[in-house]
């Protein structure tokens, strides 16, 4: 069977029955353009219980429809009582890889023109990628945040898996056994970023004093107080490590974002000549500043333009990139007050407990609000890893074990890997059998 490269004049169609269009439409945008790059033209049918992708040169492929179909769209699909309950797994079609469908079967037929498969992929994205699931939970941690272990993915363990990203390569190599090659239009990277939540460690005078109180009463080591001292009498701050974090990531051609925290103690050192010559260098070394937005304001829009034009009037630049402080999002509530204040993209998407994709993805993607059914302008850039997560490690080669295989599954996805390391994570009694964990982090390839 002769096979085509893919041209941008040649679409393939879509048919779908006109069920839920705002919701499919936003699934085909995510996988068919954001992650494979391909155009398409959608078409509604009244045929039932099946996704038909059919290719230029006539031959097509078929995808169960297992959620959309079977809910009344008067009713929506926002209830317990549509959660999926089982992962099926397609096997042995491609390399390395299980296909985990959280709707429908791993049923597989193939004809000489066509491939049938039973899995619902437009389903079980469209679950993945809008956080519905989420939308309807009842309980939350301390934080007010959904409770991670009652996520679908963590659950039934398939959280480390960029599940989107899975069925658009499930796509990729139908297309391609049936004459059809989809080239791929994304290279590894990796985004290294930091919160920065605490500017100095010792900003006053009275916070080294209470520091090295800490180190004798509470943490009772004798050791971390002469490390303070010495550091001190060297007119060192712990966390004062922006240039070590920036050379870094230059000798391996990245480029860190820091976000901000909005604090009475940073606001002041931030005004501070010491301060201003931090983010003089930022940005003269063209590394990038977002804000990192209180974890109590997501209902709070006021304050949040506060924070923003505070830290646009510091950096004499608008901040369109946000990171929510421990992660506290409420879906779709603090995406559609982000998008308000003019925030461009969120990095908050992560299970502090369980790395891995929270959204199923490992790019930027688009958000969908399921309340008003539309996609929103906001993208949201997946974080993959971050520091607080390793410290349940008991040892410095257990952190590797965790974060080598993810690593690798992102560059296999051709993703997006990002990494979340404070600043305040070095130099620290609790951090300190991570010693070169970060290292490792920025210069694997």
């Amino acid at each position: 069977m002769a096979k085509s490269q893919v041209s941008q004049k040649q679409k393939i169609i879509i048919y779908t029955e006109s069920k839920f269009l705002p919701e499919k439409k936003y699934v085909f945008q995510v996988l068919f353009n954001e992650i494979l790059g391909m155009e398409y033209e959608l078409f509604d049918t009244s045929v039932s219980q099946v996704y038909k992708f059919v290719l230029p040169n006539g031959m097509f492929v078929e995808f169960a429809d297992e959620f959309f179909t079977y809910i009344p769209e008067s009713i929506g699909y926002c209830s317990r009582k549509h959660l999926p309950t089982k992962v099926a797994e397609l096997k042995n079609v491609l390399p390395d890889e299980v296909v985990p469908f959280l709707y429908g079967n791993n049923t597989l037929t193939r004809h000489e023109r066509n491939v049938y498969c039973g899995g619902d992929i437009i389903g079980s994205s469209f679950f993945m990628l809008s956080r519905w699931e989420e939308m309807i939970s009842e309980s939350y941690d301390r934080w007010g945040r959904f409770p991670e272990k009652d996520a679908f993915a963590v659950k039934y363990n398939i959280i480390q898996k960029p599940v989107v990203h899975i069925y658009a390569e499930l796509v990729r190599q139908f297309f391609a056994e049936y004459g059809w090659e989809v080239p791929q239009c994304h290279t590894f990277t990796k985004t290294i970023s930091h919160d920065v939540d605490y500017l100095y460690k010792w900003g006053r005078p009275i916070d080294f004093l209470k520091s090295c109180c800490a180190d004798l009463l509470k943490r009772m080591s004798i050791r971390t107080f002469k490390s303070s001292l010495k550091m001190r009498q060297n007119a060192q701050d712990p966390y004062d490590v922006y240039a070590k974090l920036m050379d870094l990531s230059e000798r391996h051609g990245l480029k860190s974002v820091f976000y901000f925290l909005n604090t009475k103690s940073n606001e002041w050192e931030l005004q501070t000549e010491r301060g201003q010559r931090i983010i003089a260098s930022i940005m003269e070394r063209n590394h990038t500043v977002g804000i990192h937005s209180n974890y109590y304001l997501e209902a709070d829009i006021e304050k949040v333009k506060a924070d923003k034009e505070f830290y646009s009037s510091i950096l004499h630049k608008e901040l369109t990139l946000n990171r929510q402080h421990y992660l506290k999002m409420r879906v779709p509530q603090t995406f559609r007050m982000l998008e308000q204040v003019g925030i461009e993209q969120d990095s908050s998407m992560y299970y502090p407990h369980f790395p891995g994709f929270r959204t199923g993805m490992c790019i930027e993607h688009s958000l969908f609000d399921c309340e008003t059914r539309t996609i929103m302008k906001i993208k949201e850039l997946p974080l993959t890893l971050m520091d607080i997560s390793l410290q349940r490690a008991r040892k410095h080669e257990e952190a590797i074990s965790w974060i080598d295989p993810l690593i690798e599954t992102v560059k296999k996805y051709n993703g997006n890997f990002v990494c979340l390391w404070h600043n305040s994570s070095f130099n620290a009694l609790e951090w300190e059998y991570l010693d070169g964990i970060y290292e490792h982090i920025v210069e694997k390839e």
